[in-house]
């Protein structure tokens, strides 16, 4: 995979032309005159063009704003070795973080040790004694190598930990391989939160779709049953067509899937009826989870239990 090892950092503006943010300093745009011409601002002394307001408060629109402030707050850094910071950072890269450990109202940033840290509302500056050396820019923001900033989130209990570690992992668009979380690890041998992430490491898998299936994956090895497949294939030759479900147990024919919210649209329901179907009739037993399940799993862990135990005699 590319990597910018060293790469000079370089203010967000230089890169993204999506967001055009001003600095008062420049002089040509005050809070007096900002809206006359188009502009909002952000913070204390950086405006960005203004976005039409919106009642929308879906996670596309918060991240949209979150991501305006972000590119402010750098923007204010430049000619400092700055870069994004732990929750901050992975948020940027598009990892989803579990609930509990989101946050779209802060920016944390990391500045050298002999740096006087930022004192702005919203803003959190983080020193570290090790210089910082940029991964990549994403979206124009600089950013460490994810574990990195994996190892940064100290809060996280080792479940957590996980659902973000298989966020690197993804079966598409993956950030890393398990070898490169391997690699950087090692090499941050004795930093502080390497330990916390080394007991979550041999919980990771790569190839999921989302941190929900994480969590599913997690609570069925908490209950002690075997760790399932994750995103197994399923070659249903009534059709000729292998799908791959959530995650499964090949020798019980028994797969696990989350769902999230339905779908509205009559050609995808349809799809996924027959999809359901085929598998079915290759003697597939499919096991359906939802979120309001997730923190009430007693349900569906005996029901795993039961499929392995009549499809194997044992689940163990």
């Amino acid at each position: 995979m590319a990597s910018e090892k060293g790469h000079p950092l370089r203010h967000a503006c230089d890169v993204n032309q999506d967001i055009n943010i001003e600095l008062a300093r420049s002089g040509r745009i005050t809070s007096r005159n900002c809206e006359r011409l188009g502009y909002q601002r952000i913070l204390t002394g950086a405006y960005a063009q203004a976005v039409p307001p919106t009642d929308n408060a879906d996670h596309a629109a918060v991240r949209e704003r979150w991501l305006t402030a972000v590119h402010a707050i750098m923007a204010l850094q430049v000619g400092r070795d700055v870069v994004l910071y732990g929750a901050t950072a992975l948020q940027a890269m598009g990892v989803q973080l579990p609930e509990r450990l989101q946050d779209w109202t802060t920016v944390h940033i990391l500045v050298p040790t002999q740096t006087k840290r930022t004192h702005r509302q919203g803003v959190i500056a983080h020193h570290q004694a090790r210089p910082a050396s940029v991964w990549r820019l994403v979206d124009g923001l600089p950013v460490l190598h994810p574990v990195d900033h994996w190892v940064q989130m100290t809060n996280a209990t080792v479940s957590e930990m996980v659902e973000i570690g298989d966020g690197f992992l993804r079966r598409h668009n993956p950030l890393l391989t398990l070898a490169e979380v391997h690699s950087r690890l090692g090499e941050l041998d004795g930093v502080h939160g390497v330990k916390l992430a080394r007991r979550a490491l041999p919980l990771l898998r790569p190839g999921t779709d989302s941190l929900y299936e994480s969590r599913t994956r997690l609570v069925l090895v908490h209950a002690g049953l075997p760790t399932p497949e994750v995103n197994l294939p399923v070659w249903c030759p009534s059709v000729d067509f292998t799908y791959h479900v959530d995650m499964g147990y090949e020798k019980a024919r028994t797969g696990v899937e989350f769902d999230g919210i339905g779908h509205s649209d009559r050609t995808q329901m349809d799809i996924d009826a027959n999809r359901r179907r085929n598998l079915q009739d290759s003697d597939w037993l499919l096991i359906s989870v939802t979120s309001t399940q997730l923190r009430r799993p007693e349900s569906f862990i005996r029901s795993v239990q039961n499929a392995l135990v009549m499809r194997t005699g044992q689940w163990d």
